[in-house]
């Protein structure tokens, strides 16, 4: 293993799924797993069943950046539920997971680049 944790990059064919769900998650997201193994760009290595905490859908925040600013002027939180929209977001909130569908590409190079929430550019 390259890396003990969901944060890196693993190059043994089938890693021990057990030992790496065991380890922090680097940052959430939605990503189209079915049609990625569909297409051979991921693989089934193992099935951990998910814990208590983490079956708890996290709050996610999204906004629409304005294209003259690239700045939210509302972020929008939601917690699997409900919606509710504030103007101006506290550096603990830029930790949340964006709600947003990533494709293959840019989940690599998340991954690679080591991307969190708080990094994101708006």
């Amino acid at each position: 293993m390259d890396d003990p944790g969901f944060s890196g990059f693993y190059t043994e064919n089938y890693p021990d799924a057990v030992e790496i769900s065991k380890y922090p998650v680097a940052f959430l997201t939605f990503y189209p797993i079915f049609s990625a193994v569909k297409h051979r760009l991921a693989h089934k290595v193992g099935h951990v069943p998910l814990d208590v905490e983490n079956q708890k859908i996290p709050i996610f925040r999204y906004g629409i950046p304005d294209p003259r600013t690239r700045k939210v002027p509302v972020w929008c939180f939601w917690d699997g539920e409900k919606e509710w929209a504030v103007e101006n977001i506290t550096e603990e909130q830029r930790k949340l997971p964006i709600k947003w569908v990533v494709n293959y590409q840019s989940l690599k190079e998340m991954i690679e680049d080591e991307w969190r929430p708080e990094k994101s550019l708006w």
